[in-house]
């Protein structure tokens, strides 16, 4: 039940996040991707003009403080990503993706099922997105 909460919640926050990110004209379809730096395929080397959205993965999270954190080691990469990518395709929509293959789901699970939780998980989302842009902006 827990599993199931936690990915509507998920689910919930990341439509929210596209209201905010999709462009007023409206698309036909969806072309999405998924870059992860350890592929061995560098950010330049997305043929970008394929896809309308491109996930960035992945940030991490930490069970202990309930919030969205990029390790040292990828926060470089990460920050460039939105303004490699969009400099074959200037209108695709860059999206960082939470968790992966070595996540903890009893962890997402703990976050989804504590009202605190989620607002702090929410809450640095939004900053480590947020952190991002301005990496982008200023690069």
């Amino acid at each position: 039940m827990a599993l199931k909460t936690l990915a509507i919640t998920l689910l919930v926050f990341l439509v929210q996040l596209l209201q905010f990110s999709v462009p007023a004209q409206s698309q036909s379809s969806v072309n999405a991707g998924y870059w992860f730096l350890d592929s061995g395929l560098a950010a330049s080397d997305i043929n970008s003009t394929l896809f309308t959205h491109l996930f960035c993965a992945f940030a991490d999270l930490d069970p202990n403080t309930k919030q969205v954190t990029i390790s040292s080691s990828n926060n470089a990469s990460f920050a460039q990503f939105t303004q490699t990518v969009r400099l074959k395709n200037p209108s695709v929509i860059t999206l960082l993706s939470i968790g992966g293959g070595n996540s903890n789901d009893a962890d997402f699970a703990a976050i989804a099922s504590n009202s605190t939780s989620r607002k702090s998980f929410i809450d640095s989302s939004l900053k480590v997105a947020g952190r991002l842009v301005c990496y982008r902006s200023l690069a």
